[in-house]
């Protein structure tokens, strides 16, 4: 599903780590390798080393040729070529109108401003709009047609779908004041989850009753200082810093995450970012677009969704310091991380700067970290750096000052480190066509300083719920017992993934070996749970639930919910049953269900 709305991929595009492999096998591991034999010397570096081989052989090696790196421009003949396969997708053969529409937007991302092509992208996608019966956004296309120089010779078409628009606008109201009940709003849903306990008084984000500790064995961590049962919400957080995912560039906006593909609008410096609103593209740009925008499009082959949330992290701090790069350095330098605590802060006065703190304060595991790693890190970093310093403002916030350059190489590889280890994805509901099933996909990756608190377990006793709005609430699915330890799951639970495999990405990724309950007792998956019940009462049950939930129905969720809980508050306690298993997992899919958003699009008729 990852790729569902992906278009024009760098098939068989060269990435940074067949570069660093030869660079590796040539330079590198010999340089660690003679290091090692002089481990005497008081300044011996790794990092140092690292920077000092790498740089030198990016001095000497042609990596922008061999990457493919260039400045992102707009392109007329290729946004042309894009609206076609549009067209192509739109006619009544195919009728594929998202599918037409993701073109569409590819066309007007790629097409320079006050050009016909970018027009007529508008206009298409105005008759896309009017045959999906979605007028208002009809009617907006035609008011951006307009105002992009859309042909003369053209123009009848276009006022045509406008009137027609407006006609069966005005057909649409007519029908619902003739109806006896009041139209129902489509956003009509569950109340939003709020905090089941007081807050605490100086961090509103979570409840009283959670304490952040620190001990050899955990390291961070977050336990209950109260009994919390399942249903309990104690954590209600909105992220620092998101980035939507590559799949999703063309269906929601780059800043606020909306679903709108019928209204996106392109930044006019690069062909990546879209926003639904000029609010959204002003304040993307004020907040951090202006240093990424220039090399988004490389940083695809640089680095992962790690890389664009590193560098968004950086750019955000910056600008909470006045683009004053010497003052973020100097803020820095006086911090003491160790004493950063985002559980106890008073969040309430805290400024932009006090709120990076906790961001610049997670983990990054660097000394963890596998050497080879490490120094891919590195070279992504570097490479990153050296495209910020040469198209973008940071060149002019480092000017000439070795010090400054160095701070924002330093920030770059500490953010890359930190994201990769602090990562969370935001999910929407997404319909699967072929099974006639409603999953979880990701739409974006954030940073969560408080959610990052929490330690991994494969058989969790929380769950994050992504909200519509975004933020992310914790919701106990077990209960915990007074002095119990909240355990979230990194992406690995052992509902899905058998523990030799969730062990070596666990080790892969964080650099620790899991010994959380279901590691160490070794629970089966959610299927070898469900080949074991042990009546067809169970059975028949539990498999009623499912099918009543598959269909994404908000009122069987308001029903089976409470029931749920119930019974994970009370026979839950002796998980891993087969029922408790497949009740928790519906548990959370009931949550999804009330809180998270469920994308129309997938479940249009005339979709991909």
């Amino acid at each position: 599903m990852a790729n569902k709305y992906l278009l024009m991929e760098r098939v068989h595009m060269p990435t940074v780590t067949g570069l660093f492999q030869e660079m590796w096998e040539s330079t590198i591991k010999g340089k660690l390798e003679e290091a090692d034999k002089k481990k005497s010397d008081n300044n011996y570096s790794v990092v140092q080393l690292l920077l000092h081989e790498i740089g030198t052989y990016l001095r000497s090696y042609p990596y922008r040729e061999r990457l493919f790196l260039h400045p992102d421009l707009k392109d007329e003949a290729r946004a042309a070529v894009l609206r076609t396969k549009g067209n192509e997708l739109f006619h009544k053969r195919e009728r594929k109108y998202i599918a037409a529409t993701v073109y569409y937007n590819e066309s007007i991302a790629h097409s320079p401003k006050g050009s016909e092509v970018r027009a007529i992208g508008y206009g298409n996608r105005a008759a896309v709009c009017l045959q999906l019966g979605r007028y208002e956004d009809c009617l907006a296309n035609v008011r951006l047609a307009r105002e992009s120089n859309y042909p003369a010779a053209l123009m009848g078409k276009l006022t045509m779908r406008e009137v027609a628009a407006q006609s069966m606008q005005a057909s649409a109201e007519a029908a619902r004041r003739f109806a006896d009940d009041p139209m129902v709003p489509e956003d009509q849903h569950a109340q939003e989850l709020k905090l089941s306990h007081p807050a605490h008084p100086t961090v509103p984000q979570r409840v009283a009753d959670l304490q952040l500790c620190n001990n050899q064995q955990y390291g961070r961590h977050v336990v209950a200082t109260r009994q919390l049962r399942v249903g309990d919400v104690v954590m209600v957080e909105k992220p620092y810093a998101t980035v939507l995912s590559d799949h999703m560039k063309r269906v929601r906006c780059a800043f606020c995450h909306a679903e709108e593909p019928f209204l996106l609008i392109p930044c006019e410096e690069c062909t990546i970012a879209m926003y639904c609103s000029q609010k959204c593209l002003r304040t993307a740009w004020q907040q951090y677009h202006r240093y990424e925008c220039p090399i988004l499009n490389d940083m695809r082959t640089i680095g992962t969704e790690y890389l664009a949330l590193a560098v968004r992290t950086v750019a955000i701090a910056l600008a909470s310091f006045d683009h004053d790069l010497e003052a973020l350095r100097a803020h820095l330098s006086h911090l003491d991380v160790s004493k950063v605590n985002a559980f106890e802060m008073d969040w309430r006065a805290a400024s932009p700067r006090t709120v990076y703190e906790t961001v610049y304060s997670l983990a990054t595991n660097q000394r963890k970290r596998a050497r080879k790693d490490f120094a891919l890190n590195v070279l992504v970093a570097m490479i990153t750096h050296k495209l910020l310093l040469k198209r973008t403002p940071a060149a002019q916030v480092c000017g000439a000052d070795p010090i400054l350059r160095k701070t924002l190489l330093n920030l770059l590889l500490h953010h890359l480190q930190s994201t990769i280890v602090n990562h969370q994805f935001l999910h929407y509901m997404d319909y699967l066509a072929e099974q006639d099933v409603y999953e979880p996909d990701e739409y974006a990756i954030a940073c969560f300083p408080l959610l990052s608190m929490l330690n991994h377990s494969c058989a969790p006793n929380v769950k994050r719920i992504t909200m519509r709005d975004g933020r992310c609430a914790l919701v106990v699915t077990r209960q915990i017992a007074d002095g119990g330890q909240l355990f979230d799951h990194y992406d690995v639970h052992h509902w899905m993934i058998p523990r030799k495999q969730r062990q070596k990405i666990l080790k892969q990724l964080y650099r620790f070996t899991c010994e959380c309950e279901a590691c160490v007792k070794d629970y089966g998956s959610l299927l070898t749970f469900v080949d074991k019940y042990s009546s067809p009462v169970e059975f028949m049950l539990t498999g009623s639930i499912y099918a009543r939930l598959m269909v994404q129905s908000e009122e069987e969720a308001f029903k089976w919910l409470p029931l749920l809980q119930d019974y994970m508050n009370s026979a839950g306690r002796n998980y891993p049953t087969s029922v408790s298993v497949v009740s928790m997992n519906q548990l959370i899919h009931c949550y999804q269900i009330l809180h998270t958003y469920t994308s129309w699009i997938s479940m249009c008729r005339y979709g991909l």
